[in-house]
């Protein structure tokens, strides 16, 4: 009988960043582009999510956290058809939390993409720590 291959183990597991109403902005992005897009992006992100702390060419840091509600930010990079991608994230714990996603146009990541993803990160782990403490508070 023959061995089925084992499926590698994941280092991290990417979860899509939702808003306070509910939109995942990313995940609705890719479904948007459809294929092949979002068939290669979902793959280069599998990559990471098995390889994690790879570095050029698939993955750029791109900000470094420095404050309690702060992670660095990275990219990962994407071409598709010869177009460039790119998809936001930060590594909280075991989690690659996807906070923007969008096509790039210019050599250098536009600081508006840049500080939209920033801006998602820190509220992001504002709610993360106002949860964890709740749960404290609950426990005693």
């Amino acid at each position: 009988m023959p061995i089925k291959p084992t499926a590698p183990k994941k280092r991290i597991l990417a979860r899509f960043y939702a808003s306070d109403s509910g939109n995942e902005p990313v995940k609705e992005a890719l479904l948007e582009l459809g294929r092949p897009t979002k068939t290669i992006v979902g793959e280069d992100i599998r990559f990471v999510e098995i390889n994690w702390r790879v570095d050029r060419p698939y993955v750029d840091k791109l900000r470094s956290g420095k404050g309690r509600f702060e992670e660095t930010l990275y990219e990962v990079r994407h071409t598709v058809e010869d177009i460039e991608f790119r998809t936001l994230f930060f590594v909280f714990e075991s989690d690659m939390i996807l906070v923007h996603f969008f096509k790039k146009t210019s050599k250098k990541t536009p600081k508006s993409d840049l500080d939209l993803g920033w801006d998602r990160m820190k509220k992001w782990m504002h709610n993360q720590r106002d949860l964890e403490n709740k749960t404290k508070k609950n426990r005693r």
